[in-house]
């Protein structure tokens, strides 16, 4: 399998958030229009897939280029500040909830293109400082557009609700029913930001040129929830091969994407749920069974500690997810995840890994 990264630029707001499963489910909608996008096509695929997954993505994350350098921002692995180190245990209580407070709005964790993660608090970052660090990658024109922005905003990802009304052409107003006013939640990014997607793909399956013409047509159609209206829509920046990294010594693995994991591989587990509530698209919605059976996941960010020499030697861990749905007994879900080697921080004696 063969990593890639892939450079998209958001041009619209979008009502799907750009999540790994979310993004297989588009790629196999690629494949289905174009048979050109999958060798042997994606039925055989997908029968294989449980054996042996032909496409791996992950969530979509910042990119921000420096001078000198690129560095993405992740979601920081979700494992407790106790392990990731405390240096305010000499101050007093209130001081010490302030700090920790101050260290759980860290959300972003910072890698450069070495994708080595290192576990300090100083390259673990606030939405307000990867916003002022994208700001800082752009024209003067735009900065200075940019920092009018009320503080509580800046922000490289945001949501908003967005009214919808539905006309009744009989009497020409809204009423009740499918014709009553709605709410839906919008993500939107702000100008001029790059996010980068990894993706790991059987050479068998897929090469560089077939992905990246499936993603131009991916931005281009609109991706997700209301593409017809305009949302999810960007534009592909640059696709390459990356090097997996090697970690000497690794004993976890910190997940790009939403993942189930295969069950008894992992001596400890520090992971949010997120549940995944599927719905076919395209000709699929007509079947009068549009939705799939819900999926719990462990959602980005997810930590997992294989037992003693049990360390995965493929680039992701998981499994895939079947008999999801009641429409198309085929169906499968990306419970796959790519991974990124780490090492736990050190416990104090006698202490243990918990579930």
């Amino acid at each position: 399998m063969r990593i890639y990264a892939i450079t998209i630029k958001p041009l619209s707001p979008f009502g799907t958030p750009l999540k790994g499963d979310t993004i297989f489910g588009q790629f196999c909608w690629q494949a289905a229009e174009n048979q050109a996008v999958l060798s042997s096509g994606l039925d055989y695929w997908i029968s294989c897939y449980s054996e042996r997954p032909f496409a791996v993505f992950s969530s979509a994350w910042p990119k921000i280029n420096t001078a000198n350098e690129t560095i993405y921002a992740i979601r920081r692995p979700e494992l407790p500040q106790s392990l990731l180190g405390d240096s305010e245990l000499d101050v007093d209580c209130a001081k010490r909830l302030k700090g920790r407070k101050e260290k759980k709005a860290r959300k972003w964790l910072l890698i450069g293109e070495d994708l080595q993660i290192r576990l300090t608090w100083e390259f673990m970052e606030n939405d307000q400082e990867i916003y002022e660090r994208i700001v800082a990658t752009l024209p003067e024109v735009s900065q200075k557009r940019l920092r009018l922005t009320p503080v509580h905003h800046r922000r490289p990802v945001s949501s908003a609700e967005q009214q919808h009304n539905s006309i009744n052409r009989l009497t020409m107003t809204t009423g009740k029913g499918e014709f009553a006013p709605y709410v839906t939640d919008n993500i939107y990014y702000m100008p001029g930001m790059e996010l980068v997607i990894f993706a790991g793909l059987d050479e068998d399956a897929c090469g560089i040129e077939e992905l990246k013409n499936a993603f131009t047509r991916m931005g281009q159609w609109g991706f997700g929830r209301d593409a017809s209206t305009g949302l999810g829509r960007f534009s592909v920046e640059g696709v390459k091969e990356i090097v997996p990294p090697v970690v000497e010594q690794a004993d976890a693995c910190l997940v790009l994407g939403p993942c189930v994991p295969e069950p008894e591989h992992y001596k400890a587990m520090y992971f949010n749920p997120f549940t995944r509530f599927g719905r076919h698209g395209a000709q699929m919605l007509h079947t009068g069974k549009p939705f799939k059976n819900p999926v719990v996941m462990a959602d980005e960010g997810a930590v997992f500690v294989p037992h003693a020499g049990s360390f995965p030697d493929k680039p992701y861990i998981g499994r895939s997810v079947q008999n999801i749905s009641k429409a198309q007994p085929e169906a499968v879900c990306q419970g796959y995840s790519l991974y990124l080697p780490m090492q736990m921080p050190v416990l104090n004696q006698g202490e243990n890994y918990g579930v």
